[in-house]
């Protein structure tokens, strides 16, 4: 009679095992979903430049060519420093550096020719207007290099924020399309990424040294004219939509 007994039990504790199991196995279900991306962009006017002036000179020791290189950088910071409003530019210095220029013997030695030294000044301003009176500046205080020019749209996030809904609403209308197309119907959203990037608006050194060369009577020429263009706010969207 135990032995029955027990023969049973186990019979229904199995019966109980499978049951569950077939249970956990029918709710488990994947819900597909449309996953679509978009861009756009808007060209916006600049509201911030950022220009960098460099000294670069070569004599014939390290001490030399450092202190005749700063007597230059200082003259340029001045005079650009004379042009500057605290509310809208600053001037920093962004590299200092000399270094040993080498030369080959006859028997193919390297021995120290001389010296160069190099200063890099950058002006940021919020005046546009004001770029070409800065090159001027610092070119006839003598910078003799550029290490570039380039416009961008500072606080660029309240254009990103224009331009976000309309892309999101473009994208769901989009899948709204693709799901009736495919006999369903989209159920919420599954997932969103959005990025917002600025495009710099790049001018090329060659303009400055066209504009603000000396011409061959030894006079200088005419003042620099540089162009701000536009620059582009792109924005990009990937949304991942539900259907049922």
């Amino acid at each position: 009679m135990k032995k029955l007994f027990l023969l049973v039990l186990c019979l229904s504790f199995v019966s109980l095992t499978q049951y569950s199991q077939a249970a956990v196995t029918d709710v488990t279900k994947e819900t597909g979903y449309i996953s679509l991306n978009a861009s756009t962009t808007k060209e916006v006017e600049p509201n911030l430049a950022k220009v960098t002036f460099a000294v670069e000179n070569t004599a014939s020791d390290a001490q030399k060519a450092a202190a005749e290189n700063n007597e230059v950088s200082n003259k340029i910071i001045s005079a650009l420093k004379a042009l500057t409003n605290e509310q809208t530019d600053t001037i920093k210095t962004n590299n200092f550096s000399v270094r040993p220029v080498y030369s080959s013997t006859s028997t193919g030695k390297r021995v120290i020719k001389n010296y160069t030294a190099v200063n890099s000044v950058t002006v940021e301003t919020k005046d546009i207007k004001k770029v070409a009176q800065f090159i001027d500046t610092a070119i006839a205080n003598g910078a003799n290099r550029t290490d570039g020019l380039y416009y961008s749209y500072e606080n660029d996030k309240s254009v990103c924020n224009d331009l976000y809904p309309a892309l999101i609403k473009n994208l769901k209308e989009q899948a709204g399309i693709l799901a009736a197309a495919a006999g369903t119907s989209l159920d919420g959203i599954r997932h969103i990424n959005a990025s917002c990037n600025t495009d710099y608006a790049v001018v090329s050194n060659g303009r400055f040294y066209a504009k603000a060369s000396v011409d061959s009577a030894g006079s200088a020429a005419e003042s620099v004219t540089v162009e701000a263009g536009k620059v582009k706010i792109r924005v990009y969207v990937n949304a991942d939509f539900y259907v049922n």
